[in-house]
C-alpha cells in the first residue's frame, strides 16, 4: 500500500452568527482506494487556507507520494526534516503538518483497523469537555444561558466565555451569568491576547473573586517576559498553548514558568504524536492540560483521540457553536451537544478517527475569496 494523493481542500462555511468561517480539510488516498482525513486549525478554523494548502501541495505531498502511510512517525519527521531549514518550524508549515499527520494516523488505524486512540494506548472511552461559548459582548447573562443549555442540559460542568476591549462591561455581564450558572458550573475566561500586563493583571483578580479556573491568553504572545509576571502575580491560573508549536514552544513555555494551564491542539502543535509529546512534557512540571480544539469535525476527533490516549487531560475544550458543518460531515451522528453524557463526549471506536465523512459537504461550501479590507484591525495588539 503506498500514498496516491494528498490534497489540501478549504471551504468556506457560515457560522451561528451567520459569518463566513474558512476551513482547510486534507485528504490522503492510498492506491488500493483507502482514504485518511485530517484538518488545519488556525487557532479557530482556518482563515488563510489557500496559504496553508499551498505548503501541503507544494512542500508536503512530495515527499509523502508513494510512500507506505503506516510508518507515521517516520514520515512526520520526513516532513519536519526536510521543511525546517526553509520554510521554518512554526506558524502555518506546522499547521500544515498537523493537518497532514492527523489524516495518516486515520489512514494507519483504518489499516490496521483500530482507532487511533487505542494506536496511541487509550486511557479512556469517555472524555470531560468544557462548553467554549463566544464574546460577553455579544449579549446579556440570559443569552449567555441560552446559549450553554444544549451542553448544559447534557452535564456538562464547565464553561469558557471571552472578554474584549470594553472588560469592565464584561465584567459586569460576567458577574450576573456567575449568578445565574451558581456555584456549581466552573467558568473559564479567554481574554484573546488584548492586554497589557497591568490590565490583565486587574482583570485576573476580578475573575479570581468570581472563582474562575484560569484565564487565557490575556496578554499577547509574543511578551514573554509580561506573561511570567502576569503567571508569578495572578491569583488565578494563566493558560496558554493554542499559538505554540511543536513539543520545544512548549517546553520554554513550562521551563520559563509562562503558564499553570497549557493547552496544545493536535491540528495546530505538530499533529498527534507531537501533542502526545506535549502531553507527557506537562506531566513533569505539573501544569494542568485542556486541550484547544476551535474548528472542524476532523480537527475535533482528532483531539478528542488525544484525550483518550492522555491520562493527564483535564477537560477539552468544546466549540459547540460550530456544530453545524460537524452535523453537516458526519454522516453518522456523533460528536453532536446532544451526544454528550454526563458533560462526556464518547470517544469514536471506529478504525482511524472513527468517522464517515459526507465529502459532497465541501461541494457545497467552495472556497469565497476575500473582498479587499480597507478598515484598520479592531482587535487590540494588546495595548488595553
Amino acid at each position: 500500500m503506498k500514498i496516491a494523493s494528498v490534497k489540501a481542500i478549504p471551504i468556506t462555511y457560515i457560522d451561528h452568527q451567520q459569518v463566513p468561517l474558512n476551513y482547510l480539510f486534507v485528504r490522503i488516498e492510498t492506491d488500493n482506494g483507502l482514504i485518511g482525513y485530517g484538518e488545519v486549525c488556525d487557532s479557530y478554523a482556518c482563515t488563510n487556507p489557500l496559504s496553508v494548502a499551498a505548503i501541503i501541495h507544494e512542500a508536503l505531498a512530495p515527499l509523502l507520494v508513494d510512500e507506505d502511510p503506516v510508518g507515521v512517525d517516520r514520515l512526520a519527521f520526513k516532513m519536519r526534516g526536510w521543511t525546517r531549514r526553509r520554510l521554518g518550524d512554526q506558524g502555518v508549515v506546522i499547521q500544515a503538518i498537523s493537518g497532514v499527520e492527523i489524516a495518516l494516523w486515520d489512514l494507519a488505524g483504518k489499516a490496521q483497523n483500530k482507532s487511533v486512540s487505542r494506536m496511541l494506548g487509550r486511557h479512556r472511552d469517555h472524555v470531560p469537555i468544557y462548553a467554549s461559548g463566544t464574546f460577553l459582548q455579544e449579549g446579556s447573562a440570559d443569552w449567555h444561558m441560552s446559549l450553554f443549555e444544549p451542553c448544559l442540559a447534557r452535564g456538562a460542568t464547565a464553561i469558557k466565555v471571552r472578554t474584549a476591549l470594553n472588560y469592565n462591561d464584561d465584567l459586569h455581564t460576567l458577574r450576573q451569568l456567575r449568578s445565574l450558572l451558581g456555584d456549581d458550573i466552573q467558568i473559564m475566561v479567554d481574554g484573546s491576547e488584548h492586554y497589557t500586563m497591568t490590565t490583565a493583571l486587574e482583570i485576573a483578580k476580578a475573575l479570581a473573586d468570581l472563582g474562575v479556573v484560569f484565564f487565557e491568553e490575556p496578554i499577547p504572545q509574543h511578551n514573554r517576559a509580561g506573561i511570567a509576571r502576569l503567571v508569578e502575580k495572578s491569583p488565578l491560573p494563566i493558560a496558554y498553548g493554542e499559538h505554540l508549536f511543536t513539543i520545544h514552544d512548549f517546553q520554554d513555555c513550562l521551563s520559563q514558568k509562562r503558564a499553570d494551564v497549557i493547552q496544545p491542539d493536535a491540528a495546530i502543535c505538530g499533529g498527534l504524536a507531537e501533542a502526545m509529546k506535549i502531553v507527557t512534557l506537562a506531566e513533569t512540571f505539573g501544569a494542568r492540560v485542556a486541550p484547544h480544539s476551535a474548528a472542524g469535525p476532523i480537527a475535533l476527533a482528532a483531539n478528542l483521540h488525544l484525550c483518550a490516549a492522555a491520562s493527564n487531560i483535564w477537560k477539552l475544550e468544546y466549540a459547540f457553536t460550530l456544530g453545524g458543518l460537524w452535523q453537516e460531515m458526519l454522516r453518522e451522528p456523533i460528536l453532536l451537544p446532544d451526544t454528550l453524557q454526563d458533560g462526556c463526549l464518547a470517544v469514536p471506536d471506529g478504525p482511524g478517527l472513527g468517522l464517515s465523512i459526507d465529502e459532497d459537504v465541501w461541494n457545497r461550501y467552495p472556497y469565497q475569496a476575500k473582498s479587499p479590507v480597507k478598515s484598520m484591525p479592531t482587535w487590540s495588539l494588546g495595548n488595553i
